[in-house]
């Protein structure tokens, strides 16, 4: 049974806990993360959600995933990359981008990083629950799926995006 921490519309952990699946009230949020996953060729490492998933299935998407009950987004990024990838990053290469506060019928706080690393897709392990593909594309590439409704689009992308585009790789 995974419990997850509640938290209230400003990030402030209520002491609260539910379990997976059980619905949030009003005034209810859970921590979620978001995982950008950059090579030094300035491509993201993007995933093809399994057809078995729940929400979202067959659509690509970043690296993302719920944190469990005493767990913060950082550990929870590191976590969900090696889990769903099969690939270890160290907390000090995560870095902090941005939180979003969703006040809709899903009220999950993201927190969205972005990890820098040089992966060889030989070397991704695949939890086939959740993923079914990975592979390298470039921003331009992003917009196009973007376009033709084959990645993930929420509103705030387009900004997240735009930050990516005019950092470097050995910032």
């Amino acid at each position: 049974m995974e419990l997850w921490d509640i938290y209230d519309k400003n990030g402030n952990l209520t002491g609260r806990t539910k379990r997976k699946g059980n619905p949030l009230s009003k005034n209810e949020y859970h921590l979620a993360m978001e995982a950008w996953i950059l090579n030094s060729k300035a491509q993201l490492l993007i995933q093809r959600r399994s057809e078995k998933c729940e929400i979202l299935p067959g659509i690509w998407a970043h690296t993302t995933g719920r944190m469990t009950a005493g767990e913060n987004s950082l550990t929870g990024c590191a976590r969900e990359i090696d889990e769903e990838l099969g690939i270890k990053v160290k907390k000090e290469d995560i870095r902090f981008i941005r939180r979003i506060i969703r006040d809709d019928d899903t009220n999950i706080i993201w927190d969205v990083y972005i990890i820098k690393k040089d992966i060889n897709l030989a070397d991704v392990k695949l939890q086939e629950n959740e993923v079914s593909k990975v592979k390298w594309v470039s921003i331009e590439e992003i917009r196009k799926m973007l376009k033709t409704q084959e990645f993930f689009e929420y509103p705030e992308i387009y900004e997240i995006i735009s930050y990516i585009e005019n950092i470097s790789f050995d910032e």
